[in-house]
């Protein structure tokens, strides 16, 4: 082996160790993030032979769901840390590829810093949205190697537009690599050709899955749930004030957990716009490009930042080998330089991970005593083949209780006008009447009619997921289909309802 492979080896296992160590001490609960329970339920519609967007109801591109399927049918359906753990792995090759595009950009001494430092970087932050199976961890692996195609000329070009379709296929926000894409390559010489088949690559990945959508009888629910729901899911976010309070809110945790890579990585981007020299147009268009994505709806979620992060890594790690040559001639400034950069690249975002290592603080909110009790009763009292019903935000219980949904939407927020991450949801004084979507009651009363729910199970009441402002008898119709098909009892402050003998 070459002492260049030794030194590739080297990175790439300090990457799988920092993944491994960060990773696994949170891994001992089913649930890390509500989302990973909303594609698990779904992926078990689709295991049972169901088709997307008819009998589950989603805003996200069907990949997701398809991912999610195939893991959970290998390691089990209810099997959350199983898939994590494969996750690993998957996030390890999303630090490979994204060294290999360091090493196109920036040379070999700082691809070989890059593969650390972007597993360390993803996996230190609130493990619900760091650690968590979420959509930005899947989809960031096509487009790296999307991007890793692109920089490989005109004869990759359509390689690289099909991985951007796929991770685009897994989230919309995936997307937006296409015109950071579209833009650096305007700037080389064969730039018509590497645009039209960059465009040709996307498209056809897209193409056939719209064609399977339609062989499958799921293309106009998907055009309606993924292109109209998300109009209105965007539409409907939050004022400005209150967006630009979430984006320092959110910015000062992720910040906080990793200030290094944060100082480092911006000082960079700086410094590459002030010297022509040392410009990277491609680092700088996906920077700000991923800006966009991120801000859309003005909700902020922390892992939304994910997308944020490769280039932030590539500037940081740009930026920490350019200081390191340039002190060459200096062993003191070296031997700080070191120091400080162990601080605040590793060492500080490592010892922030320590308190996150309590198992019931990890099950905050989702998966709390009384949620799981509650779960544990559907599981004792039903058969393992019967549907259920939780009222409210309950992909989390249908997964602890290992049952199906009786109604496609495995969260009733779209009846009720709750928008996530936005006052309509938990504020008293924010009407969320005018939110509801008539359609979805329509659906969900032909889904009772189809499929009686064994129990039905109000989460308003317990305040669950913050869901208290929609009881079930704020809703007529709703309430007197309960009393006239079921007799209600408790269980851990949970309203059940059971079907009348």
């Amino acid at each position: 082996m070459t002492e260049s492979r030794r030194a590739r080896a080297a990175s790439a296992l300090l990457a799988l160790a920092a993944l491994l160590c960060l990773r696994l001490p949170t891994n001992s609960v089913q649930i890390l993030n509500v989302d990973e329970a909303d594609f698990a339920v779904e992926a078990g519609v689709l295991l049972d032979g169901g088709r997307p967007y008819v009998d589950f109801v989603e805003k996200k591109p069907p990949l997701i769901y398809l991912l999610y399927a195939g893991a959970l049918g290998l390691v089990g359906r209810y099997n959350l840390p199983a898939f994590r753990v494969l996750l690993i792995g998957y996030v390890l090759a999303s630090a490979l590829f994204l060294a290999a595009i360091a090493r196109r950009l920036y040379g070999e001494s700082v691809a070989l810093l890059v593969a650390p430092l972007y597993a360390l970087t993803v996996s230190v932050g609130l493990p619900m949205d760091v650690h968590a199976a979420n959509s930005e961890t899947l989809f960031l692996l096509p487009l790296l190697a999307g991007t890793y195609f692109s920089l490989q000329g005109k004869e990759r070009a359509v390689a690289a537009g099909i991985c951007v379709g796929l991770a685009a296929l897994v989230k919309q926000q995936a997307g937006m690599q296409l015109p950071i894409l579209i833009a650096a390559s305007w700037l080389e010489r064969d730039r018509r050709q590497r645009v039209a088949l960059l465009c040709a690559g996307f498209a056809a990945c897209w193409a056939a899955a719209l064609i399977g959508l339609a062989v499958a009888g799921s293309l106009g629910a998907f055009l309606y749930w993924t292109i109209g729901i998300n109009g209105y899911y965007i539409a409907n976010g939050n004022t400005l004030a209150s967006s630009l309070r979430l984006a320092a809110g959110a910015l000062r945790l992720m910040f906080g957990f990793a200030p290094g890579v944060w100082l480092v990585g911006a000082t960079r981007l700086a410094y590459e716009f002030l010297r022509p020299n040392a410009r990277r147009p491609l680092v700088a268009l996906w920077a700000l490009g991923s800006l966009l994505p991120i801000s859309l709806g003005g909700r902020f979620f922390p892992h939304y930042f994910l997308q944020l992060f490769p280039p932030l890594v590539l500037l940081a790690s740009a930026g920490a080998v350019g200081f390191w040559e340039r002190v060459a001639t200096r062993p003191w400034l070296r031997v700080v330089g070191t120091l400080a950069a162990a601080m605040l690249l590793v060492i500080a975002p490592a010892a922030r991970m320590v308190a996150f290592h309590d198992a019931e603080a990890l099950s905050v909110p989702h998966a709390m005593p009384d949620a799981r009790a509650v779960a544990s009763y559907v599981r004792d009292h039903t058969a393992p083949s019967a549907r259920v019903l939780f009222w409210g935000y309950g992909s989390a219980l249908y997964y602890l209780s290992e049952r199906r949904p009786a109604t496609r939407f495995p969260y009733v927020t779209y009846l009720v006008g709750a928008v996530e991450g936005t006052p309509s949801w938990w504020s008293p004084f924010h009407p969320s009447r005018p939110l509801e979507i008539p359609r979805a009651w329509d659906l969900f009363f032909e889904d009772l009619e189809r499929h009686p729910p064994a129990l039905f199970i109000d989460t308003a009441q317990a305040g669950y997921f913050g869901f208290y402002k929609f009881p079930p008898a704020r809703y007529p119709r709703l309430q007197s289909f309960l009393n006239a098909h079921y007799l209600r009892g408790e269980v851990a402050g949970f309203p059940v309802w059971s079907r009348r003998p």
